[in-house]
């Protein structure tokens, strides 16, 4: 039974799960027990396979691979001064929480700044250095996908300089406060 309706992805495309991070679809297919088939989306990573209900698939946290033009935009937000996320750690906790399921590439190069900026300038829990570690991951997975032309010494070499500056302008700037 696969459903007449045009579908949002098709075999080959690549998308970004906010969960599991970029993802290649593989096909449709049918899944079921008892004769309650679903149509879903197999998506493929390098680690799992996963499957996206049919019906379910233009939900806020699955979107198709961004562009090269917005991965530049998004390296000069990881340049800018890194700002404060919350004092309090739970307080602290949610808000990344948040900015992560947002799943929108800005607010990602945003969190992963602030993540950063916090380590250099304060230090960072076990979990909030797990999560810049997946921000960043991400990020780069998704980019070599947008950029063919990229490889990944590569991004993580820009992303490490677009960071770095950020917070070079951020202790200039706790400088000039003083």
């Amino acid at each position: 039974m696969v459903t007449k309706e045009k579908p949002m992805f098709k075999k080959g495309d690549w998308i970004v799960h906010y969960f599991h991070g970029v993802g290649k679809v593989n096909g449709i297919v049918e899944k079921g027990l008892d004769g309650n088939e679903k149509t879903f989306y197999k998506v493929t990573t390098k680690d799992i396979n996963y499957w996206i209900p049919f019906d379910d698939a233009d939900c806020g946290h699955i979107e198709p691979i961004r562009s090269k033009k917005e991965f530049k935009k998004a390296l000069k937000v990881l340049s800018t001064e890194p700002q404060p996320i919350a004092k309090h750690h739970k307080t602290r906790k949610k808000r990344i929480h948040e900015r992560w399921r947002d799943g929108d590439l800005n607010s990602r190069a945003e969190l992963l700044r602030d993540l950063y900026g916090r380590r250099k300038l304060e230090k960072l829990n076990f979990n909030e250095r797990e999560m810049m570690e997946k921000v960043k991951r991400h990020f780069i997975d998704e980019w070599l996908i947008a950029d063919e032309s990229l490889i990944r010494k590569n991004a993580k070499k820009q992303i490490r300089a677009a960071l770095k500056e950020g917070v070079k302008i951020a202790k200039q700037n706790r400088r000039s406060e003083e």
